[in-house]
């Protein structure tokens, strides 16, 4: 806050820095972005039917959504969402790539590319839905290039009931919560939620075409659309997480992705949280006492 007051003294998180990852120092070196681009990030302009709609749906606001916000530490096994449910999460990830980027939804009126990054799900309880392996096309007019990079011998069937402008497409059948957890470093959070999914990116494509700067903004889009959807499952009643570990390879060999087209940059999963009751929830600032009245 401009003119605020700052209290107190920040803690160090540690003062030594033990285990040193030349690797990491490396990857940031070779990445680092020292050139300028054609266009700039444009400014989304709101309008009094954005404001309108913001703020008149019903439910909790977007503040409370955001506060209550926490991410998972286990599921409980049981929990399944509906079908529309499902779909309105997976509609919330799809920035309209076909408009211009001040006509795409919130908040990919504020990303300044085409999505690079797409869905690989494992659906394991959604209600009206065959349990199995799904995949979200985030620009459908990627759609051939995705197909061709995977194993010819998949069918790509649009996932029933699915409303008609979202490019959820079914490609096996079966449980695949075991398999989950198996490339999700054997993590039962992966297995045990409502469905979970590895975010597979555009890969050595985009990076020979714009440069190894493009490899961090892969991460950022990801990092987007994961605090997009732990927002979305705080909403609909149910909670998320994401997970860091999880086995690439063994995640492309599932749709044999050929050489390096595609890569799994993070997996994430949601569904009916176990809540942790050692870990105790207190109002934001209430240590902070309010100043007297003038």
């Amino acid at each position: 806050m401009i003119g605020g007051t700052w209290h107190g003294k920040a803690n160090w998180l540690s003062r030594e820095h033990g285990v040193h990852w030349q690797i990491i120092e490396e990857v940031a070196a070779a990445s680092w972005k020292d050139t300028t681009e054609p266009h700039s990030v444009l400014r989304p302009r709101l309008s009094t039917s954005d404001v309108s709609r913001m703020t008149n749906d019903a439910g909790p606001s977007a503040g409370q959504i955001i506060r209550q916000r926490r991410s998972a530490v286990a599921f409980d096994g049981r929990t399944s969402i509906t079908a529309a449910m499902f779909f309105q999460m997976l509609q919330k990830v799809m920035p309209c790539a076909e408009r211009g980027q001040l006509n795409r939804p919130m908040p990919w009126d504020v990303w300044p590319y085409d999505p690079a990054v797409h869905l690989m799900l494992f659906v394991h309880r959604v209600d009206g839905l065959t349990p199995g392996l799904y995949f979200l096309v985030r620009d459908r007019r990627k759609l051939p290039s995705i197909q061709q990079s995977m194993n010819p011998e998949i069918n790509w069937v649009p996932a029933p009931s699915c409303p008609h402008d979202l490019p959820l497409w079914w490609l096996l059948e079966g449980d695949a919560r075991q398999l989950a957890v198996q490339v999700s470093c054997r993590q039962d959070i992966a297995g045990d939620s409502a469905f979970s999914f590895g975010m597979l990116a555009e890969f050595e494509g985009g990076l020979r075409e714009r440069g190894a700067w493009w490899y961090p903004r892969l991460f950022w889009e990801s990092g987007l659309l994961g605090q997009v959807l732990y927002l979305e499952a705080e909403a609909a009643g149910v909670r998320a997480t994401g997970i860091g570990c999880f086995f690439d390879d063994p995640v492309h060999e599932i749709v044999a992705v050929k050489g390096m087209a595609f890569q799994s940059l993070y997996h994430f999963t949601i569904g009916g949280p176990v809540e942790d009751r050692r870990v105790q929830t207190l109002p934001a600032y209430g240590h902070v006492k309010p100043a007297p009245p003038a």
